[in-house]
């Protein structure tokens, strides 16, 4: 050991992760660090009564944080599976005639924890979906006055088509069965 203020690193253990593109990222790291102790005048009394400098183990489970996360954004493309998306759900309506019940759709997922969002503005459908879209949001729930009637939600999968019509506690059975098996997407019957 170099008492005399050197850095000396000891062996180390990397995990990196490849990216997308195949680019490789050091994201943790676990190793023997002699240059903190030395630094900050770090020592024990051993069992002989003397100073002893302590051997430090350094560890960053993520590395940089900031790093961690570019890499899972990168790796999902900004389309995090559901159990991963900030925003799970976004409920939209047709008219303002279906603001009452989709409040009360979001009450009910809230219930289950899922994350979900409500778009109640007076726009377009079409307009609402291609947003939800651009946003990458996994899961889209269409209201209209046919929903409200038969105390449905049409449902709508990021990156596929129209799933049709479906009660709420079957979407919300299999989507509570996608988070905790971390399935990528929503298996469809058939």
């Amino acid at each position: 050991m170099d008492e005399g203020g050197g850095a000396f690193y000891g062996p180390k253990i990397d995990i990196k992760i490849k990216d997308t593109i195949g680019r490789l990222w050091q994201c943790s790291t676990i190793q023997f660090d002699f240059n903190l102790p030395d630094r900050f005048g770090i020592y024990y009394i051993d069992k002989d009564n003397t100073q002893k400098r302590p051997y430090m183990v350094h560890r960053a489970i993520l590395g940089s944080l900031e790093r961690f996360f570019g890499v899972l954004i990168e790796n999902y493309g900004g389309a995090f599976p559901l159990w991963l998306a900030p925003v799970q759900v976004k409920i939209m309506t047709i008219t303002d005639n279906q603001n009452d019940y989709a409040k009360k759709i979001a009450e009910e997922l809230k219930k289950h924890d899922i994350r979900c969002e409500l778009d109640l503005r007076s726009e377009k459908i079409g307009f609402k979906i291609r947003e939800a879209e651009t946003s990458k949001t996994p899961y889209m729930f269409v209201i209209g006055q046919k929903e409200v009637d038969q105390e449905k939600v049409s449902v709508r999968h990021y990156g596929q088509i129209d799933l049709g019509s479906m009660n709420l506690e079957e979407i919300i059975s299999r989507m509570k069965e996608e988070i905790e098996n971390k399935y990528p997407k929503m298996k469809q019957e058939g």
